[in-house]
């Protein structure tokens, strides 16, 4: 299982790779706040990746409400990151889960100092490739969508891009 931010979990539908994310760590368990901004809001303006996560909800992806407790911690966090990150947070804590899946470096931040470990999505396509999950051109596939879709550096992605090509033995 693994906790997911709006972010990644907008990106992983946008990048079609929801599936990559379900294989490598089972469940993807969000909380209300991030089903209401990835699909609710999402839907409202018609975008196309809340209609697929929306059909995924139920399967892949388990929306999970905050007890009151984890819904107070939730509400401290929404002080300086916003509502998705800071419930995605507090549902690791009442989850007793250890790993978030978020591509925004505050929540990272914060995470962190909560002793949740964060992924992004960039480490989740990686990781895909290492365990063979995605083969090199569909790496390179993935990573293309995702620099058209994240607000990201192209030296990140050229990164990402060089270290997959490294890990094939792909010279080119």
């Amino acid at each position: 299982m693994i906790i997911c931010d709006s972010s990644s979990l907008i990106l992983l539908a946008k990048i079609s790779r929801l599936e990559i994310a379900h294989s490598l760590f089972g469940t993807i368990l969000i909380p209300r706040a991030v089903y209401d901004e990835a699909v609710v809001r999402g839907k409202e303006e018609r975008y196309t990746d809340a209609f697929l996560i929306d059909k995924q909800v139920g399967g892949l992806v388990m929306v999970r409400e905050l007890d009151k407790a984890h819904m107070e911690k939730a509400e401290s966090l929404k002080a300086v990151i916003g509502r998705g990150e800071a419930e995605a947070i507090a549902l690791c804590a009442q989850e007793k889960q250890k790993i978030l899946l978020t591509d925004d470096l505050e929540s990272v931040r914060i995470a962190e100092l909560h002793g949740i470990k964060c992924r992004t999505t960039l480490g989740v396509l990686y990781e895909a490739l290492k365990k063979g999950l995605l083969q090199l051109k569909d790496y390179e596939s993935a990573l293309k969508d995702f620099s058209r879709n994240a607000w990201v550096s192209a030296e990140v992605v050229a990164e990402f891009w060089q270290v997959g090509q490294r890990l094939k033995g792909d010279k080119r």
